[in-house]
């Protein structure tokens, strides 16, 4: 059992902004730039003595689309695919030496998945005085049930780096945690990655809004139906936007596997919010270090530059190292 200040990472600690004056004394701050309003909108109200974009080659941004970028931004550009080399290249051209002596800002909201989990390990591992996470709500997804995140084929499903387990030969008690988003097609090349696991499913309620909650049911509909409902699957319903609670969903759903039958391996794929990506990160560095855990993920070629309409509400998760 892990102990009560092993849990103290699980308390409801997120905090909607409301004025981005609260955001005091930030060194610097990172966003992954796209074209959504709401990524935009952050960048430009948040003061930090240094504000960076961020340039995804996920996005195929060309220097063209730069354009609209003004000169005064920082930007980094020219990061490499893989995840760990894009977190560490982009840390360096950010000037970031000594994180121990910096404040450090992060809007996820324009990040992929796997570069959640990087950045999350590297300044915890590099010791950042204080790490502030952002997310940004849309006010909706562009079309609503049929709105595509990811584009193209699948390249490849397999373990997001810093995060891969020491596993074992016995697939017996194999377990896969599937944070269930509106990406359909992710969904099921998770589930054939992991044929035979038992399948967790953790549902985001509540959710965004209302109508994102159905919508993703809607997406979760489209998965064939063999794969989604393998033997012994179990559903789970947990917050869409605290990252602090879907660690704590995590943790008791592992738990409950230890002690109803054991898990040989086990296995975590985020494919809802960003904020459950955190969670996911959050509830892996805790407890799951040198375990026969990792994280998934099938890391599509490129993603769509924008996905919703608006601005919904900002949330403040100060991480606790």
């Amino acid at each position: 059992m892990i102990s009560s200040a092993e849990l103290a990472y699980l308390v409801d600690a997120k905090q909607k902004i409301t004025n981005f004056d609260d955001l005091n004394n930030i060194d610097v701050f990172i966003s992954a730039f796209n074209d959504s309003e709401r990524v935009r909108y952050v960048f430009n109200e948040v003061v930090a003595k240094e504000k960076f974009w961020w340039i995804l080659p996920e996005y195929n941004y060309s220097g063209v689309d730069l354009g609209v970028i003004p000169a005064s931004d920082k930007r980094v550009e020219g990061l490499p695919e893989n995840e760990a080399e894009l977190i560490l290249q982009g840390v360096d051209s950010s000037g970031i030496t000594d994180p121990s002596n910096l404040d450090i800002c992060i809007d996820i909201t324009g990040f992929m998945r796997p570069h959640i989990f990087m950045l999350l390990k590297f300044f915890e591992t590099q010791k950042a005085k204080s790490l502030t996470i952002l997310y940004s709500e849309p006010e909706r997804y562009s079309r609503g049930a049929d709105t595509s995140f990811s584009l193209k084929d699948i390249q490849d499903v397999r373990q997001v780096s810093g995060y891969e387990g020491s596993h074992i030969p016995d697939t017996s008690k194999d377990v896969l945690l599937l944070g269930v988003g509106y990406d359909h097609q992710l969904m099921g090349q998770a589930i054939r990655f992991k044929e035979g696991a038992r399948l967790l499913q953790l549902l985001s309620l509540p959710s965004l809004a209302a109508d994102m909650y159905q919508e993703s049911l809607i997406r979760v509909d489209r998965v064939d139906t063999d794969e989604l409902n393998p033997p012994g699957r179990t559903e789970q319903f947990c917050s869409a936007n605290d990252p602090f609670l879907v660690a704590a969903s995590a943790s008791k759903l592992y738990h409950r596997e230890l002690r109803n039958g054991g898990i040989t391996n086990f296995y975590l794929c985020p494919l809802a919010t960003k904020p459950q990506a955190l969670g996911f990160g959050l509830f892996y560095l805790r407890e799951l270090v040198d375990t026969a855990s990792s994280v998934i993920f099938p890391f599509p070629r490129r993603y769509s530059k924008e996905t919703s309409k608006g601005v919904g509400r900002i949330w403040r998760y100060p991480i606790v190292f």
